[in-house]
């Protein structure tokens, strides 16, 4: 059972309350007691918690209201009704409503102890079962393939890393799937039945990172309509992974560093600090130490965060990797699309191991998702392949390989026979105009000025 668990003890009678806030510190539990169900439900609704006790009969509002609303507020909060022996038949009533269990008065403080941690338990299986549920439905995007040995080493690091609870910094371009990784530092670890809980700091405006970090009370600042638990605190025994860690401005990289030593935290407009238990992801794809150097990152937080460091290399450097993950894409995407591709032509194999990809697997994706909506036929060919070039590509002069260079003059030597047009150039290599379009920014091939 975890002591850790958090409970909430809500009775008309002070001398009650006492009492069992005495018997569940005692027994590591951390608890907070109230005579007044208003000021019980505020309590959870500023703060997460495992377990409410509540009264059946109370002055100001009964237990079945209490429960009502307290599931309102945390579908998953555990409700244990106290009663009176002649109003069982009303805490019965209550667990149908979603009441865990009731105690009747006076009770054992063994079968109270009992009760909490039949709820906790119960707690936390919903949870994992939830977790599970969403692990299975994320599977589809995780693709994390490795048949180059670059990508089998990051594996292999990946899964020791997650036997721990260090703080990992996962590098890599745009595209390479660094929250895949993640993914399965967490559920490797030994927190895999708690919550996984990301924070997009790239995509979350500068001025709202605070408020979706930290929290906020009501009336912290204009809009603040109501309290708000921030990630950190839903992440709380779990694990964070903070995206694009790098984009955070220098006051939050203070407050993150904070957190990281002591897991201390204060929601905005609160005075008082809370604490959690996280295991730390961060992600970028921005040159850290260039920006320590710049005096635009804090060196203590940047040494903090890299504990371990993955680094995931781009998909030119891993182009083994390349035919599993198409193959892998082609069957997600044919089973959405209820269409029937067995797999791809020498051609479009080749075709797509000679491309760049400068948006590394996130690119390779979209290309293959789109060549299953453009194929007529069972087998994916360089027809049905549609490339872009924003970037660099292989074939800069000055890296290509030997039989780069040959195919660049091949293509070269058609363009030239066919006075630069580029569909009889194609006909003379066999190829679509597709392809040949394809080729000729491959190359970064300039048309000969007479021809223009």
């Amino acid at each position: 059972m975890i002591r850790k668990a958090k409970i909430i003890v809500l009775d008309d009678e002070p001398n009650i309350v006492e009492v069992i806030l005495a018997r569940l510190e005692a027994l590591g539990f951390w608890a907070r007691g109230f005579t007044a169900a208003a000021q019980a439900l505020n309590a959870l609704k500023s703060d997460s918690f495992h377990v409410l006790l509540t009264d059946l009969k109370m002055p100001d509002m009964d237990g079945m209201e209490v429960l009502k609303q307290a599931r309102q507020i945390d579908p998953d909060i555990e409700v244990i009704i106290f009663t009176a022996y002649g109003s069982i038949e009303g805490a019965v009533e209550a667990m149908k409503q979603g009441a865990h269990d009731y105690l009747v008065k006076p009770f054992e403080p063994i079968e109270l102890i009992a009760k909490i941690e039949g709820a906790i338990e119960k707690r936390e299986l919903k949870q994992r079962v939830r977790y599970l549920e969403q692990e299975v439905e994320d599977q589809i995007e995780h693709h994390i393939y490795a048949e180059s040995p670059a990508m089998k080493k990051v594996l292999a690091l990946a899964k020791q890393a997650a036997k721990s609870d260090a703080t990992v910094l996962v590098l890599g371009e745009s595209g390479t799937g660094k929250e895949l990784i993640a993914k399965m530092l967490h559920y490797e670890s030994n927190r895999r039945d708690r919550k996984y809980v990301i924070m997009d700091c790239g995509a979350t405006p500068a001025s709202l990172i605070e408020a979706e970090l930290f929290g906020y009370t009501k009336g912290a600042f204009t809009g603040a309509l109501r309290d708000k638990r921030g990630i950190i605190e839903e992440a709380d025994t779990g694990t964070l992974f903070m995206d694009e860690i790098g984009n955070i401005s220098s006051e939050m990289q203070t407050r993150m560093l904070r957190v990281l030593e002591t897991g201390e935290f204060r929601p905005v407009g609160q005075v008082e600090q809370k604490k959690v238990d996280i295991r730390f992801i961060a992600a970028t794809n921005i040159d850290l130490r260039q920006k320590v150097k710049e005096g635009d990152f804090r060196e203590d937080l940047y040494y903090r965060l890299k504990v371990i460091t993955i680094d995931i290399p781009p998909l030119r450097e891993r182009k083994e990797d390349i035919p599993g993950l198409s193959q892998i894409f082609l069957t997600e995407f044919c089973n959405r699309a209820g269409k029937r591709i067995t797999g791809f032509s020498k051609e479009a194999v080749n075709l797509l191991m000679g491309h760049r990809w400068s948006g590394n697997v996130r690119e390779l994706k979209n290309v293959i998702e789109s060549s299953v909506v453009l194929c007529r036929d069972e087998v994916i060919t360089p027809d049905d392949i549609y490339l872009h070039d924003l970037g660099r590509t292989d074939a800069d002069e000055d890296e290509l390989n030997p039989l780069e260079a040959q195919e660049r003059a091949m293509v070269l030597d058609a363009l030239r026979k066919a006075k630069w047009v580029q569909k009889d150039a194609a006909d003379i290599l066999g190829i679509s105009r597709r392809v040949m379009h394809y080729k000729i920014k491959k190359f970064k091939i300039q048309a000969d000025k007479k021809f223009a």
